[in-house]
């Protein structure tokens, strides 16, 4: 299991539609990413000096740093953010505009990404996503180290970023907090990356335990193939997500107390 769920959930706190208050999210990030299954903090562009005003000196967090003021200032924000001892920023995600053409605007934001961080473009589920897939994949395939992202991720979704190789981040409609979405999504990568076509049935999937199930049987090199293609899902509560997993008997139950 230590492949498969390896840094897999991010943290989504600080992120619409919760902005969690940075004095409480990052003692609960704090406490939470000495975890194994605890991936990075995502910080808004426009949360990031609100973030560094509430860092110690002991801190050096992993940070996705979410370009939601647009790739106008995502140069600035992200120089700051380099400059900060305290934090390592592993990925920037940048997201098209919602009115526009979605292949065209992929092809305008590749052309603008800073190149010092590895970036995740997202995509929505609207006409033209295959083509925006396409150009991100051509850049990758050219040397820029790209991903996608996406906020529901469909089989049809799946599917085509495995066709192209793709890496691929999710949200959890759940939040984190109740249902076992990543799951089913899990799954879906390991068969998609394994070479099914269609996924579907694994998404639609609501028998819980059975899932586990088949979560934890799969080989190690279906595992690692899993999460070359799904790099990270995204949760709102990561201690919430931690006591799923518990349930759900994807880690062992330790008696800790991990809260702040």
């Amino acid at each position: 299991m230590g492949a498969l769920l390896a840094r897999l959930f991010d943290d989504a706190a600080l992120s619409p539609p919760d902005r969690a208050p940075i004095g409480a999210a990052l003692p609960a990030y704090r406490a939470a990413v000495r975890d194994p299954v605890a991936g990075r903090l995502r910080c808004p562009a426009s949360r990031f000096a609100e973030l560094r005003a509430h860092l110690v000196p002991e801190d050096l967090l992993d940070l996705v740093l979410v370009a939601d003021t647009g790739i106008d200032e995502l140069p600035e924000a992200l120089d700051a953010a380099l400059a900060e001892p305290r934090v390592r920023p592993s990925a920037l995600e940048i997201a098209v505009p919602p009115d526009a053409d979605q292949a065209r605007a992929v092809a305008v934001t590749l052309a603008r990404l800073p190149s010092e961080v590895p970036a995740r473009i997202g995509v929505r589920p609207t006409p033209g996503w295959r083509d925006a897939l396409d150009r991100i994949a051509a850049a990758r395939d050219h040397g820029a180290p790209l991903g996608t992202a996406t906020t529901t991720a469909s089989a049809a979704f799946i599917s085509a970023c495995a066709e192209r190789g793709l890496e691929f981040t999710c949200a959890d409609g759940a939040g984190g907090s109740s249902g076992h979405g990543f799951l089913n999504v899990l799954l879906a990568a390991a068969h998609a990356a394994a070479g099914e076509r269609d996924v579907r049935r694994t998404l639609q999937r609501t028998d819980a335990p059975r899932l586990a199930d088949d979560v934890r049987a799969l080989p190690e090199d279906a595992a690692r193939a899993a999460r070359r293609l799904l790099a990270a899902f995204t949760v709102r509560d990561l201690g919430a997500c931690r006591t799923n997993l518990r349930a759900a008997g994807l880690m062992p139950d330790t008696g800790e107390d991990m809260s702040p």
